[in-house]
């Protein structure tokens, strides 16, 4: 593409942050759909399903990638939703079905000036690529957030892309903020975990930030979906850490724990050597900024856990 494109994105996710101190740390509930055949569920509660919202046998990180990179296709339809024409798939493995989603977008363009968080933002080479995808998740699993859903790559015919597990009985940000107009009533936990989002955003420069990139499951719990616009070689911090005055604990302890071999390992491919350097750039900006603050104000007013859920979400019966 010659001469300069210009993107806008209208970023929803950002406004200013509610920063809340949080209590002692506590084990979050047991899920209450979960019969005694289910492994123990490692997200907060939450089982991942076959076709009929039924838990499936498998659920640790190497059983879903396993099931996402060999099971059958049994059906792909188109997703209505999502600039990045997304596929759900229907697919059977070991007995049991299940539904994904399938990822091919590959898309480069130079010179690409984009709005995000208010500010106009130029790249030389600007991409849309399943290969963030992939990236997102392994980098969520090294920090222990477990936000990601697993997604593995896998090739469809000829389309090489990305595959990941659906997430079944969760509406995203969009929906329950614009269509079900229901609101959290545990406001301080809802707000704990927008943090998590903040500095994960910050992490990987997500540069499409928005309602439909989020999902809430019926714990009230958040997961982050769709991250084909992060990455890059960017080093600045497209959202502004004088926002972020806190930092859940888990999250610091995984950032602190980033180091730069672990991530050139784990991370190379799917990002070039250049999107890992600005990533550790990133890195170290957020671990300044948490030291300064936990200097200044103490760990007990910078760090927190997140508390366990008390509410069921209304989507919870779908």
């Amino acid at each position: 593409m010659r001469g300069t494109s210009v993107v806008v994105a209208i970023f929803l996710l950002w406004p200013a942050a509610v920063l809340m101190a949080a209590d002692d740390p506590s084990t979050e509930g047991d899920p209450a759909d979960a019969d005694s055949k289910a492994p123990e569920p490692r997200f907060g509660g939450y089982l991942f399903q076959d076709t009929e919202g039924r838990p499936l046998p498998f659920q640790t990180d190497a059983e879903i990638e396993a099931f996402l990179a060999n099971a059958e296709i049994l059906q792909s339809t188109s997703v209505p939703s999502g600039v990045t024409i997304p596929r759900k798939l229907l697919l059977k493995g070991d007995g049991f079905e299940a539904f994904a989603i399938f990822k091919d977008v590959d898309i480069h363009r130079r010179k690409v000036t984009e709005i995000i968080n208010g500010k106009n933002r130029f790249s030389f080479d600007w991409y849309d690529n399943y290969r963030y995808d992939i990236a997102a998740y392994k980098l969520d699993r090294l920090l222990g957030l477990d936000r990601v859903p697993p997604v593995v790559a896998r090739r469809i015919k000829t389309d090489s892309g990305s595959i990941s597990i659906w997430l079944g009985k969760t509406v995203n940000e969009f929906e329950r903020s614009r269509g079900l107009k229901i609101d959290p009533l545990d406001q301080h936990r809802w707000n704990q975990q927008r943090l998590i989002m903040q500095v994960f955003d910050n992490l990987v420069a997500n540069r499409d930030s928005n309602l439909g990139n989020l999902l809430i499951d019926p714990n009230w719990r958040l997961w982050f979906i769709d991250c084909s616009r992060c990455f890059g070689t960017s080093k600045a911090m497209y959202y502004p850490l004088k926002t972020i005055s806190q930092c859940e604990r888990g999250l610091w302890q995984g950032l602190k724990n980033l180091s730069d071999d672990r991530i050139r390992q784990v991370l190379a491919p799917p990002l070039d050597r250049a999107e890992i350097d600005a990533l550790l750039a990133r890195r170290d900006k957020m671990l300044q900024h948490f030291q300064d603050l936990i200097d200044a104000k103490g760990e007990a007013r910078v760090l927190y856990d997140v508390d366990p859920p008390t509410e069921t979400a209304p989507w919870a019966a779908d």
